[in-house]
């Protein structure tokens, strides 16, 4: 794989060996984190996160060993989140808003013997030596370890598993954030879970920034709050889920997020329409489509979004984040002609521990003219129907593009030896006009991948981190076509 040649630009990256090189000192002034409880300036972050950090290796905590971060999203679980890092350790960030069998799973599962906790929390993890995120004691210097984080996600098992980020890749990371968007971060809004990723993001690169975090809720999906973060804040930037901005969109939130430079989302595939509606919406805000495995450390090709992508059948994911090298390649590992979809790998110093030459994503993209990436569906998304190839996403995208579809996932089932798909809908309007929704997609698909069923549901099963849980929707698929049969 060596002699592999990349198949976009590559952009030079100078970044430091450690995260907290970004960070230290804490230049910022006033306010650095601010919650609905509260806030801490950027003095008293670097005096409480290096309390934390002292009081963690006075209690045996070993360089580059796990510490749970137990903490709803709050103020409390950046100061943990920085006390560990500060500590030499790495830290497995745990949200105390998850389902308690999740929230034990992860902490034994990580292997950590020392836990940061929020102070006032319910729910406490057994076996674990816990300092308060609020201690108070003396101050020590800083250890830097080689490893920043282990963050779990969604495994092929059907239980989470642990991906560990180095500080160097977290570092390149949040250096290629400020090397790539051209407006620095002075409010940013924080609107996803601690246990997701796509918080690091937001945390690192607004303290890099000397920015104020704000945090609108201890759920990220409180879109109320959010609208009234973005209006007494004055944010400058925000990073959600295409399906929850599309809700925060049409909830009114434009009118109260006047003052956002730059709006990115990320973790699902951004639809057309979005696009059309953010800048119907919010002309004046630049809108950016990001793409990345948590095995990348967050995002690994970026696309900034113009008007006319919403005239196109699917938005692009853009090209190469800075010191990222992206490669499309058949499965037998030959290089595939420009616009010809292929398997992405990615390689830089974002990849997660262990160390690895290339990340094998899983993810079936093709090359644009224009040297950008297109997103076609997960390779273990694609169905044999009626002897074709069909992704799962292309399904779902022809089913979010009508009228009435605020959201639309395809569950799908065997039936007497054959696949059969089922598409699931939440409305716009509270109905749904299933005639013309079949028609709309039978203009747009092959016959055998049009669902043998629509069913409308109140809103659609998601993780905890609100991607839809397909899951979940398989099994309403199966359920669907019992009673039909």
């Amino acid at each position: 794989m060596t002699h592999w040649v990349p198949d976009l630009p590559v952009v030079p990256l100078d970044a430091p060996p450690h995260i907290l090189d970004l960070v230290e000192p804490f230049r910022g002034r006033g306010a650095a984190v601010v919650d609905a409880g509260g806030s801490l300036d950027h003095a008293e972050l670097d005096e409480r996160s290096a309390v934390v950090a002292t009081a963690l290796r006075a209690a045996g905590v070993e360089p580059d060993s796990p510490v749970v971060v137990h903490a709803r999203l709050s103020r409390w679980a950046v100061v943990a989140m920085l006390g560990v890092l500060r500590a030499g350790a790495r830290y497995v960030p745990v949200d105390a808003g998850f389902p308690v069998a999740r929230q034990r799973y992860i902490a034994e599962a990580s292997g950590a013997r020392f836990a940061v906790s929020e102070p006032g929390l319910d729910v406490r993890l057994d076996g674990l030596r816990t300092v308060p995120a609020d201690t108070d004691g003396p101050r020590g210097g800083t250890v830097r370890g080689t490893l920043a984080y282990t963050c779990f996600t969604s495994g092929s098992t059907g239980r989470p598993k642990g991906v560990t980020i180095s500080a160097a890749a977290l570092a390149a990371s949040t250096a290629a954030r400020l090397a790539y968007y051209p407006t620095p971060v002075s409010t940013f809004l924080l609107c996803s879970s601690i246990s997701f990723d796509s918080s690091v993001a937001g945390i690192y690169w607004t303290l890099a920034c000397g920015g104020r975090l704000v945090i609108p809720s201890d759920r990220p999906a409180d879109l109320l709050a959010v609208g009234r973060a973005a209006r007494d804040h004055r944010a400058s930037h925000l990073l959600m889920l295409p399906s929850l901005y599309d809700i925060a969109l049409r909830g009114g939130l434009a009118e109260r997020a006047g003052t956002l430079s730059t709006v990115i989302v990320a973790g699902e595939a951004c639809p057309p329409d979005l696009v059309r509606q953010h800048f119907d919406a919010l002309p004046g805000t630049r809108l950016y489509n990001e793409y990345g495995p948590t095995e990348c450390t967050v995002w690994s090709a970026v696309h900034e979004c113009t008007p006319a992508d919403a005239d196109l059948p699917d938005v692009p994911i853009g090209g190469a984040v800075p010191g990222t090298s992206l490669y499309v390649r058949s499965a037998d590992g030959a290089a595939v002609p420009p616009g010809e979809p292929g398997e992405l790998h990615i390689g830089g110093p974002g990849l997660a521990e262990p160390a690895r030459e290339l990340y094998r994503t899983g993810d079936i993209v093709s090359v644009t003219a224009g040297a950008e990436l297109r997103f076609h569906g997960r390779a273990d998304h694609q169905l044999k129907l009626g002897g074709m190839r069909v992704d799962r996403s292309e399904i779902e995208q022809a089913l979010r593009t009508h009228r009435d579809v605020a959201a639309a996932a395809v569950g799908v089932c065997t039936v007497q030896g054959r696949k059969k798909v089922v598409g699931f809908v939440s409305s716009t309007t509270g109905e749904v006009d299933r005639r013309s929704l079949r028609a709309h997609l039978i203009e747009r698909l092959p016959a055998v991948a049009v669902p043998s069923r629509i069913v409308a549901l109140p809103r659609l099963p998601v993780l905890p981190n609100g991607k839809v849980d397909h899951g979940a929707i398989d099994e309403l698929a199966h359920d669907t076509l019992l009673q039909k049969n």
